[in-house]
């Protein structure tokens, strides 16, 4: 892979913000200080100054530039990658909408194949199923003729046939045969999160204590806190064995809620995601996208009644967003979109700027626009 320097960059690591330089070698970081030089044939990439971070990590993504997941083809993994790559991203799970067993294989299969075969861009790490075990109530965008009891032998058997490519399954707990389900996907090394859910503060405890470690974008498509039944979201707060996603374009998640999100989990529990539909990087307006009317805003995606879709926003500004408005510190920050998603799925190889770590990187300028980012020290994305 050769040897990279990487100079003048301001580092965002685990200890604090350096302003040193880093070497990287054969694909992961091997120095990190002042001086560094490295072996013979060493190039040299002048940060400018810049935040240097580690490459974030987005564990729900539906899609971007008019690609979706399930669309399930190279071209469209193609696409969402390098799209992803533009916005500091080096990792990434495509998330899979409710869908009928044939379907969900057909997609499984393929994002299977694409990470057989890597291409310049974000790395593909496994799928997410915002599933069919979701509670009607808080379907969201999901589609309800693809909704299926726990007990259903078909998603199940494409589950346990496709477990080595799946990360992260979403359920709601409070249905029956969940704790059975989730016993399982566990034991078949699959992470559950809890999400689109009408699930009681009770019945989230029960999931977590079945083995369930996450909990599908804090906030919405949740029962909500009550101050007599804390419901989902107190759940999601206060117990510290889940981990949380967030969506920060200020849309899903009012800035307040964001900021008490922050206060009870912290950035080790609490991860930035996009939840980014394929409309995200369209110009804003109405889009026809596989035949649904999507009306793209500047970060969220609403259905035509004005239920919201998904969003638009991309890691980068999101990370920014909660930075500027929230007040989050910048190694906080990076925290939540990168070291912590990466816990969260078991990698334990990156999501840190420190020796021996994979040299996935994200270079941002003052105003937290990508400048440049590298996967494996190999540079898969330049401003031009």
């Amino acid at each position: 892979m050769g040897q990279i320097l990487i100079t003048h960059g301001k580092l965002v690591t685990p200890t604090g913000i350096l302003e040193a330089d880093l070497l990287v070698v054969d694909g992961k970081i091997a120095a990190i200080g002042k001086n560094q030089a490295g072996p013979s044939g060493t190039r040299t990439l002048d940060a400018r100054g810049n935040w240097v971070l580690p490459g974030f990590i987005d564990t729900h993504v539906h899609g971007g530039l008019d690609a979706d997941t399930m669309h399930a083809t190279p071209a469209a993994f193609d696409t969402i990658s390098r799209h992803l790559a533009r916005h500091g991203v080096t990792g990434w799970v495509p998330t899979l909408f409710a869908c009928p067993a044939d379907a969900l294989s057909r997609v499984l299969s393929a994002i299977e194949e694409a990470m057989r075969h890597q291409g310049p861009g974000a790395r593909i790490l496994g799928a997410h199923l915002e599933s069919g075990f979701i509670a009607p109530k808080f379907k969201g965008a999901q589609p309800p003729e693809a909704l299926r009891p726990m007990a259903d032998p078909a998603l199940r058997e494409v589950i346990r046939r496709h477990a080595e490519v799946i990360r992260i399954v979403t359920l709601a707990p409070e249905l029956s045969g969940a704790a059975e389900l989730i016993q399982e996907l566990v034991l078949l090394g699959i992470r559950v999160s809890m999400g689109h859910t009408d699930a009681t503060y009770e019945q989230v405890m029960a999931g977590a204590a079945a083995g369930a470690t996450r909990v599908t974008h804090l906030c919405n498509a949740m029962r909500p806190f009550h101050h007599r039944e804390p419901g989902t979201l107190g759940a999601a707060l206060v117990e510290d064995a889940l981990d949380a996603e967030i969506v920060a374009d200020m849309v899903h998640v009012h800035p307040a809620g964001i900021r008490i999100a922050y206060r009870c989990k912290g950035a080790d529990r609490l991860m930035l995601v996009s939840d980014a539909l394929m409309g995200t990087g369209l110009p804003p307006g109405i889009h026809v996208l596989d035949g649904r009317e999507i009306h793209i805003g500047q970060d969220v995606a609403r259905l035509p009644d004005g239920t919201i879709a998904g969003s638009c926003i991309t890691l980068d500004r999101a990370l920014r967003n909660v930075v500027t408005d929230i007040g989050v510190s910048i190694p906080e920050a990076a925290r939540m979109a990168a070291s912590t998603p990466a816990r969260s799925l078991g990698l334990t190889d990156r999501g840190s700027l420190e020796v021996g770590m994979r040299a996935d990187l994200a270079i941002l300028d003052a105003d937290f626009r990508c400048q440049g980012t590298l996967v494996a020290g190999v540079r898969v994305f330049a401003p031009e």
